[in-house]
């Protein structure tokens, strides 16, 4: 998509370099890619290299960094880079609305209520009660179940189960998401055949909220007795497996492979780094960060705390174990050399 140079800064809120106003844009692209008519951004001190030699029409740059840029190229100020960044893209290149209409290959109950701008794809499957908001985009051999909900603008993708759930607004869900399927819940008992597991039957619902986005394949069960809940503007990487009863904050990011067990609880904006385990019945405080490959096994308290290790404990002590276990492994190896160095001179004596 073309658009004007004052277009653009009109959209994000900032000032339109003086004379430049008419200046045509036709492509979003990285500082080493980009060329005469396309725009740019720089937000990053990695890439400080690529700044000083790209040949962007306009980058979109903090103040403090425009001196960076070649001449010739447009700086557009803004404090915030990245996110102006993301708002140029969703200007140039929209997704598109869906076409109304039921594909003459889905099946779709008569009770199930579709309304007249929804899309829903070849092969998908809408049971009865299920009900369908305006402008919902149903992926091909997507099954929603009994009485579910799914609101106004949300897009589903193909090969997505839905069952005892009801979706939010402006959500995405990506290819092979299930939600509201039982959760792990079974009871131990001694009888006369010996030692038994007694499946504890899933009765309970997903509440997912508005402006959620949740990656390929992630899998989000249903609650045991009360609901599973995902709340506004949650942002969930593939293969994330949720857990039954769990609560996830306002805002809260969690990275790939993350696995969260039976009715933990996680605060507002927290940062989920990718394969971190979270023990069942924990909760974390809001804005708390769990690096990459951690294990948290206790309930977190400290608003903003950020976290390292199994089991994960403040990154500063985290650190600090690592380097005194370097140190140790250090002494060890030298404290062993010792000892053959001692042994050789032995035999020689």
């Amino acid at each position: 998509m073309s658009i004007t140079l004052h277009t653009l800064c009109q959209h994000l809120g900032i000032a339109t370099p003086a004379g430049k106003e008419n200046l045509e844009l036709t492509a979003v692209k990285t500082l080493h890619e980009a060329g005469k008519t396309d725009l740019s951004f720089f937000d990053n001190q990695q890439y400080k290299h690529g700044a000083r030699t790209t040949q962007a029409a306009a980058v979109l740059v903090r103040e403090r960094d425009a001196k960076t840029l070649p001449e010739g190229v447009l700086p557009l100020l803004t404090p915030q880079p990245y996110a102006a960044f993301a708002r140029a893209l969703q200007l140039m290149y929209p997704t598109p609305e869906p076409e109304g209409g039921i594909s003459q290959f889905a099946v779709v109950s008569a009770s199930a209520k579709v309304h007249p701008t929804a899309r829903v794809e070849p092969y998908a499957v809408i049971y009865a009660g299920a009900d369908i908001g305006p402008h919902v985009h149903i992926g091909a051999h997507t099954v929603v179940g009994q009485g579910v909900r799914v609101g106004e603008g949300t897009r589903i993708a193909a090969h997505v189960t839905l069952q005892k759930c009801s979706i939010g607004h402006n959500c995405i869900l990506h290819p092979g998401v299930r939600v509201g399927q039982d959760g792990f819940g079974f009871a131990m008992a001694t009888g006369p055949k010996g030692v038994e597991l007694i499946k504890v039957p899933q009765i309970g619902q997903v509440e997912i909220g508005n402006d959620v986005e949740i990656g390929a394949n992630t899998t989000i069960d249903c609650g045991a007795l009360g609901n599973t809940v995902i709340h506004d503007m949650v942002k969930i990487d593939n293969q994330v497996q949720i857990a039954h009863n769990v609560k996830i904050g306002h805002g809260s990011r969690v990275v790939a492979q993350v696995g969260v067990a039976g009715s933990a609880s996680l605060g507002a904006f927290t940062v989920i780094g990718g394969q971190v385990g979270i023990s069942g019945h924990t909760t974390m405080a809001d804005k708390v960060m769990v690096a990459a490959c951690s294990a948290v096994t206790k309930s977190i308290t400290t608003e903003g705390e950020v976290l390292a290790g199994i089991p994960a404990v403040p990154i500063k002590q985290w650190r600090r174990s690592v380097a005194t276990l370097a140190r140790l492994t250090k002494m060890v190896k030298g404290n062993a050399a010792d000892k053959e160095a001692e042994k050789v001179e032995d035999n020689n004596a």
